[in-house]
């Protein structure tokens, strides 16, 4: 009953309205009028939808179109009469007795102030919001079909395009859309056929509208558009999908047939729709196959990377849900196109990192590791790069072969792909250090090993030992990664390292400590300018000069760069280079010093890599300290080849860079203690060469070294005794005693041995005779090393030290390099290692104290005659009882080799000539068949001694090799003889 009434009231009110607005002759004034609107609104919104109420909106109606009201410029008044038209449509629906000049006028107020909602700041906003919802809700814009409107239609759908913003709510968009939508899809059921608004008839359908504006973003354009065009795209029906699908499929198979400018973006239109609404492209995708297989190169590029950028949606699955367009796709690996098999790979990328544990990846993996092997250097460059990219996202994911295939390529031909090889693979690596920190993979290890050995590369100068020593201290480990996991990473390198690893990393570890001797040198000269000379001075800085530069991957602007360092007068910066050396580790002193210089200076670049080179950041003393822990400490792979192995490492670094064993000589003593640490040349070569330079006594290390002594090998004992020397001061000589002590002993052994040769294995009587040889040459060796250790000393008395860590690197650089060579071999390490050579090691002293040398020297001779003497009385009583033994029968076959055995060695403890034992061997093997006894030539052999100087000397050891050959002589006689009975 109220609500009847209240209609009835509004009744009232509007015939009212109509009746006063139809009296008025003129347009009332504003204020008059927007209350008088205001007050239709409301009456209209409660009438409800009924023909009836024609006669009594009519006047009101035709009072707003008499008086203009249509066109009015005001945003109030027209806002108001935009709403009372919208709502006098929705009460007389569906014919409100308009006529089509009416309804244009009314459909151009609308667009002129839907126009006006890109202003979302404005206060009219939310009104006009509300009129555009009321207008989508009541969908009758599709009587502009009716009215012939199809001008209005198009300019409406660019009006909402060019309005919307990204700000806009999500009702606006949605409003728009459904208008939108709703108009397309009564057109297409008007037309009621095959849609055909594509066709060149037709300059700017209303389709294209939308589209166009779908691709905005694609193309880089900002705001909402894209939004509105997905919607109206998602909100289509069945009709409006298969337009647009029609219309995709005619640009993959005759694409020359489409009328419309958009075929040239239709795969950018595709995307798009694929990332919207995909289950509208099921029948459009599959035909993709067709420009996959086509003659026409840029066609088969442009399908791949559409294909690409599909694989890279995430949730999509287009190898499992269009197989045989896969299987296509899989086939472009091999296409007869390098361009198209590099747009291949990166679609494998794609799809691979989309879903890598997902249906299709090993496929993936199988064709990008054939691609490694590609003829094109462009191929396999982008082979490389991706197999390093897929490996980082899920370290472990890829095969350990495909790994090392990848790190192959570092010896490819082209230098192109071996860069770019060494920059993804130091990536990959970096990525696996700081995923699996503790967890060491050896397939990921290989990678520095085969770095390592782009030392050996002859055709580029960034892979030499100058451009590697920054890739080792700079690259190859993240900069977060502590000192201690990189040790690690280094122990268990250390177990994959062949010789040419070694020789590799002692070749980068020599420059290093090169540059830094001649850079100290340098800074020297600079200081004592004065004392030099001018000419002196000049000369020097020339040579040191030029030996520097050949450190530096270009030697030639190196060069240049040193004479313009050479040029600037700050002391400071000098000072700050000296700070390098001494300090070693001193990255803050880096950080000043290029500070100080500038990043603008043209000398920033070399003074960075400069700066570089001087400090110790491949290692330092705290990697040398962590190595002697994992040896010392670590008892639970004591008895693994992994345990052993930093033994060559921990000699590489230390005989390169004494200096950084500073700290951690107490660990190094134990690590000497250690019974269970296996014999090792170059730790024992170490400390021949450095002994006298290092803080460990004697004492501290005597007993390990008198066990390689005895049961080493020959070169070992030689270099025990020689680091027996080194280390031996003047308190500790007395050790020599025990040396001929220890040969003396050996002896009687040897002697009882032969005694008892009847009924003993021949095999203990030689290793007894080894033994005595190895402590001949072990007197000897101590009493060079003594001479080699007085002459260092004279010698490094003279030497100019400058700070504290560097001293003892650059006195006994020599010594270093001995070490290094002994490890690198004799021969080259190749063109990219030229530059690193080995210096000859310091002669001997001779002048050595005369009387300690000949005490020493008659000791040594006098001991050897006397056991040859010995030797040879008891082998001729051994002949005497074999030959009162005749008739009892022929002696055994272990005593004939018993026998010769003991004739292996001469009183000096070396093999005799390879002439005597040719003819010895022969003339016993005759005597043994029963040949006639064949009269054997001997000749004296020289005996060379350590520190024979004047003819004296040299006489008596003639003298003593005659005597041992003669003793032979008759050692042999007697043998023939008895063979003989």
């Amino acid at each position: 009953m109220a609500a009847a009434e209240s209609e009835a009231e509004a009744q009232q009110l509007i015939s009212r309205l109509g009746k006063q607005l139809k009296a008025s002759k003129t347009c009332p004034n504003k204020d008059s009028l927007v209350k008088l609107l205001k007050e239709a609104v409301i009456a209209l919104g409660k009438f409800k939808q009924l023909k009836s109420l024609n006669s009594v909106i009519q006047p009101l109606s035709d009072s707003l179109v008499k008086h203009g009201m249509l066109q009015h410029k005001d945003k109030d008044i027209r806002i108001l009469v935009a709403t009372c038209f919208c709502e006098i449509i929705r009460v007389l629906a569906p014919d409100p007795g308009f006529s089509d000049d009416v309804f244009r006028d009314i459909f151009k107020l609308l667009q002129s102030i839907f126009a006006e909602t890109g202003d979302y700041k404005s206060p009219y906003f939310s009104r006009r919001v509300k009129l555009l919802e009321t207008v989508a809700k009541l969908n009758f814009c599709v009587l502009m079909l009716d009215v012939g409107c199809e001008d209005l239609i198009l300019k409406m759908f660019k009006i909402f395009f060019s309005a919307v913003r990204e700000q806009h709510p999500q009702s606006v968009i949605n409003a728009m859309s459904s208008i939108m939508a709703r108009i397309l899809e009564d057109k297409l059921e008007e037309k009621d056929l095959e849609p055909l608004i594509f066709q060149e008839k037709f300059s700017e359908p209303l389709l294209d509208v939308i589209l166009q504006n779908l691709l905005k973003e694609s193309k880089g354009g900002s705001g909402g558009f894209a939004r509105l065009a997905v919607s109206v795209i998602q909100n289509c029906n069945e009709k409006l999908e298969r337009c647009i699908c029609t219309f995709l499929r005619s640009c993959i198979l005759n694409r020359e047939s489409i009328g419309s400018e958009l075929k040239e973006w239709y795969h950018d239109i595709l995307y798009e729709i694929f990332q919207s609404a995909p289950q509208m492209l099921v029948s459009v995708i599959p035909s993709l196959s067709h420009e996959l297989l086509t003659d026409q190169v840029d066609v088969r590029i442009k399908a791949l990377n559409l294909l690409r950028k599909c694989f890279s949606l995430p949730g999509h699955k287009i190898a499992e849900e269009y197989h045989n367009l896969f299987m296509d796709f899989l086939n472009r690996f091999t296409d007869k196109s390098a361009e198209v098999r590099l747009c291949a790979l990166s679609c494998g990328k794609a799809l691979y990192a989309n879903n890598p544990s997902g249906t299709g990846s090993s496929q993936i993996l199988t064709e990008l590791e054939s691609r490694l092997l590609d003829f094109d250097d462009r191929v396999r460059m982008q082979a490389v790069s991706i197999v390093c990219d897929v490996s980082r996202l899920q370290i472990g994911s890829v095969t350990n072969e495909l790994i090392s295939q990848v790190a192959d390529r570092l010896r490819d031909k082209k230098v192109s792909v071996r860069k770019k090889a060494l920059q993804k693979l130091l990536e990959l690596y970096q990525d696996y250090c700081t995923k699996c920190v503790g967890d060491i993979k050896m397939h990921f290890e290989q990678i520095p090993c085969k770095i390592l050995m782009l030392c050996y590369d002859k055709d580029c100068k960034e892979f030499r030992p100058q451009s590697l020593e920054y890739v080792l201290a700079e690259d190859l480990f993240p900069v977060s990664l502590s000192v201690e996991e990189r040790t690690n990473h280094w122990i268990f390198l250390s177990s994959l390292f062949t010789p040419l690893h070694v020789k590799a990393l002692n070749a980068i570890l020599s420059q290093k400590r090169r540059l830094r001797n001649a850079l100290q040198a340098y800074l020297h000269l600079r200081v004592n300018e004065e004392e030099i000379g001018s000419d002196e001075m000049e000369r020097n800085t020339k040579a040191l000069f030029k030996k520097m530069s050949a450190l530096f991957p270009d030697p030639a602007e190196a060069e240049e760069c040193f004479y313009e360092l050479n040029q600037i007068n700050d002391d400071d910066i000098f000072k700050m280079l000296a700070d390098l050396i001494n300090v070693g580790d001193a990255l803050s002193t880096r950080d000043n010093l290029l500070r100080k210089i500038g990043d603008q200076s043209p000398l920033f670049e070399f003074l960075r890599l400069l700066s570089s080179k001087c400090l110790l950041n491949i290692f330092s003393s705290r990697h040398v300290s962590y190595i002697l822990d994992h040896l010392t400490f670590d008892t639970s792979v004591r008895h693994t080849k992994l345990d052993y192995s930093p033994l060559l490492l921990l000699s590489a670094i230390i005989s390169a860079f004494p200096s950084l064993l500073r700290s951690s000589e107490e660990k190094f003593r134990q690590l000497l203690a250690d019974k269970d640490i296996p014999f090792n040349e170059q730790l024992i070569q170490f400390l021949a060469k450095e002994g006298s330079n290092i803080s460990i006594r004697l004492s501290d290390c005597y007993n390990f070294l008198e066990r390689v002594r005895l049961e080493g090998t020959q070169a070992e004992a030689k270099l025990a005794v020689s680091a027996i020397a080194a280390l031996s001061d003047s308190s500790e000589q007395v050790i020599v005693p025990n040396l001929c002590k220890t040969s003396c002993t050996i002896k009687k052994h040897s002697e009882q041995c032969l005694k008892s040769s009847l009924t003993t294995d021949a095999n203990k009587s030689a290793n007894l005779n080894l033994t005595l040889s190895k402590s001949a040459d072990a007197s000897r060796i101590w009493i060079e090393g003594l001479q080699k250790t007085s002459h260092q000393e004279v010698h490094s008395a003279g030497t100019v030290e400058v700070g504290n860590e560097s001293s003892v690197d650059n006195q006994h650089e020599i010594h270093a390099s001995v070490i290094s060579e002994s490890i690198m071999g004799k021969e080259r390490v190749g063109s990219s290692c030229d530059s690193v050579a080995t210096k000859p090691a310091l002669g001997l002293n001779e002048d050595f104290p005369s009387c300690l040398q000949e005490r020493d020297m008659n000791m040594t001779y006098n001991s050897n005659t006397d056991k040859v003497a010995k030797l040879s009385t008891a082998n001729h009583k051994k002949a005497n009882l074999a030959k009162e033994n005749k008739d009892k029968g022929e002696a055994s076959d272990v005593e004939h080799q018993q026998m010769r055995a003991s004739t292996h060695y001469s009183n000096d403890g070396e093999n005799s000539s390879v002439h005597s034992k040719r003819e010895t061997s022969g003339a016993c093997d005759s005597d043994c068949e029963g040949n006639s006894l064949k009269k054997t030539k001997f000749f004296a052999e020289e005996i060379p001694l350590a520190a024979a100087e004047n003819t004296k000397k040299i006489r008596r050891s003639k003298v003593a090799a005659s005597k041992a050959i003669n003793v032979n002589k008759d050692m042999i006689a007697w043998r023939t003889r008895r063979q003989k009975v």
